[in-house]
């Protein structure tokens, strides 16, 4: 039945989905009243769960700004992780420099305070000696004075020596200055690098949030839609079947339209493609040439029910007769046809039995039908011409 003024995106899935296996099942002792009734409840269920959708869609579309900004949070993080290290790389391989310095120095500082403690001994076992054994042990007096240059010469190494042990510390002490000053360093980078870690870790742990906060719960709305949409097709096939079965006739006579409209879209009068609305508005404009749309109204205005207050809008007359090329529209008062919506349809013939040929869409589901039916049987109607 048509959906005049129902949103476009029920009417999308609808198109979407025909008679297929599904899990949802009802009692072929239903009425049809209460088929109708559940199937407008679905309809009203899939509307609620594609809004769900469409409303986690804009979510995710609004968090993917948060998303890029978490992204480029992580790369600058982990190109600062990268750099710190490089750093404790570089200093890594400095503090290895300076332990080689010191174990360098500290061996020649050894070598330096042997080369010392001898020229001490020497001096010593000379001081120790008197000035006559000095005098009087050498040979000459040239080989005393020989031995007193001698000693001479051994402070003067002394002094040079004690001077070399002395720069020797210094520079020791500072490299072990130094070497605990990059240590220290070391630590702190190795603190923040874990900082830092932790960091990025927090930042993907948000992202995956912001994600699956969306996206899996946008998942889970639409495939309740998928399965409300094959609910509602499968209601949709019993409704006509019943409707079928209670009347005993309105066989489908066969034959095309000429509506080339794909499902799912809005058509240029303002009715949804595929519903009897857009088909008796296209039959209107299209084939008689005559002026009818939806307009403006609010919404539901444009339900086929509705279509006799249209008209006046139109600038168009309602008959209680029929004429070939008017509209027939069904208000909806009987089990065979929702209250919620009607029914519109264009008559083709007047029949000598009282009956009438009519042609729409949407009897048979999203479907062009040709039938010839006794239109009280469907309720209270009028024509449109």
């Amino acid at each position: 039945m048509t959906k005049g003024g129902a949103k476009k995106i029920i009417v999308e899935t609808l198109a979407i989905v025909m008679v297929v296996a599904m899990s949802f099942s009802f009692s072929y002792a239903d009425t049809l009243s209460d088929l109708q009734k559940q199937r407008d409840q679905k309809l009203r269920d899939l509307q609620n769960a594609q809004a769900a959708a469409a409303n986690k869609a804009q979510q995710a579309k609004a968090l993917s700004v948060q998303i890029n900004n978490l992204d480029s949070d992580i790369k600058n993080t982990e190109s600062k992780i990268a750099s710190t290290s490089q750093q404790i790389d570089e200093i890594s391989k400095q503090i290895d420099q300076t332990t080689q310095n010191i174990n360098q120095k500290n061996d020649e500082l050894a070598k330096l305070k042997k080369k010392l403690n001898n020229s001490l001994l020497e001096i010593y076992r000379f001081s120790a000696r008197s000035d006559w054994e000095l005098l009087f042990g050498g040979s000459t007096l040239g080989s005393s004075s020989n031995q007193q240059k001698y000693i001479e010469a051994i402070e003067i190494q002394v002094k040079s020596l004690y001077s070399q042990v002395r720069l020797v510390k210094e520079n020791l002490e500072k490299d072990k200055a130094d070497q605990e000053s990059k240590k220290a360093k070391l630590d702190s980078l190795k603190a923040q690098q874990e900082a830092y870690k932790k960091g990025m870790e927090y930042q993907k742990v948000q992202k995956n949030q912001l994600l699956n906060m969306t996206v899996q719960q946008q998942k889970s709305y639409e495939e309740q839609v998928a399965k409300i949409s094959q609910e509602v097709a499968q209601l949709s096939n019993e409704i006509y079947r019943k409707r079928q079965e209670a009347l005993g006739r309105g066989e489908n006579l066969g034959g095309g339209s000429g509506y080339s409209y794909s499902c799912g879209n809005v058509d240029p009068w303002g009715f949804y493609t595929c519903q009897c609305t857009s088909y008796a508005a296209w039959y209107w404009n299209v084939i008689l040439g005559r002026k009818w749309e939806r307009g403006d109204g609010p919404t539901g205005t444009g339900d086929a029910k509705n279509w006799p207050n249209l008209a006046a809008r139109n600038g168009v007359g309602v008959h209680s007769s029929p004429q070939v090329g008017a509209i027939i529209s069904w208000s909806g008062d009987n089990v065979y046809i929702p209250t919620t919506y009607g029914h519109v349809a264009i008559v083709e013939g007047i029949n000598s039995d009282g009956t009438i040929t009519i042609s729409e869409y949407n009897w048979i589901p999203l479907s062009f039908s040709r039938r010839k039916i006794d239109p009280a049987k469907y309720g209270s109607y009028s024509y449109i011409y």
